[in-house]
């Protein structure tokens, strides 16, 4: 009997350790660049996470003539989250733009990209777009799925269609998803 206790407190130990541990990772921009790398980090993904200017399409959106338009956009996002593995090299990152509002709501992407020797963009990905939120309800929110995101965790609890009252995520969706190759979200028709 005495053994017991000691018994229960070795079993709890055992499973405890046996669980995954969960990373809280240093994101913070200001940890990896200089402001003027992070301006520059957001005008290289830009053309990605923002929305296309009037006239400007999928195809003509690398254009020079609309280099100011994106360097603007780049000026008025806000690099939240950056985070490179040590393990995979990927560089994560959350940025946010305005969106259109009767109060001033935000918008954030999380994604990951790679880079190549040349410090060109080889792959990039982006995980999640979140709902409009006011900044310090976004800053919260977007700072949980980060985490989750870069410790590779499920977000499918956070989908607005499971996790209502309580918005986190808006793409993807039943009807939206990232496409990889396109660098773009793309709408599934319904086969209903």
């Amino acid at each position: 009997m005495k053994l017991f206790p000691f018994f229960i407190v070795f079993s709890f130990l055992l499973v405890m350790g046996c669980q995954q541990k969960k990373t809280v990772v240093d994101s913070n921009p200001q940890t990896y660049l200089s402001e003027d790398a992070q301006l520059e980090f957001k005008y290289r993904i830009v053309r990605y996470f923002d929305k296309l200017p009037k006239k400007v399409s999928q195809e003509t959106k690398f254009d020079a003539e609309y280099d100011s338009i994106y360097r603007l956009k780049a000026q008025n996002a806000d690099l939240y989250h950056y985070y490179i593995s040590e393990k995979t090299k990927e560089i994560y990152f959350a940025v946010t733009r305005i969106a259109p509002s009767i109060k001033i709501k935000k918008v954030a992407t999380i994604g990951k990209l790679t880079l190549n020797d040349q410090d060109s963009i080889v792959s990039y990905e982006e995980i999640c777009r979140t709902w409009k939120m006011e900044e310090e309800e976004l800053k919260e929110k977007t700072a949980f799925l980060f985490n989750k995101v870069v410790n590779n965790e499920d977000l499918t609890p956070y989908y607005t269609v499971n996790s209502q009252p309580e918005f986190y995520i808006e793409f993807p969706d039943d009807k939206n998803v990232y496409d990889v190759p396109s660098r773009s979200w793309i709408f599934i028709e319904s086969n209903d």
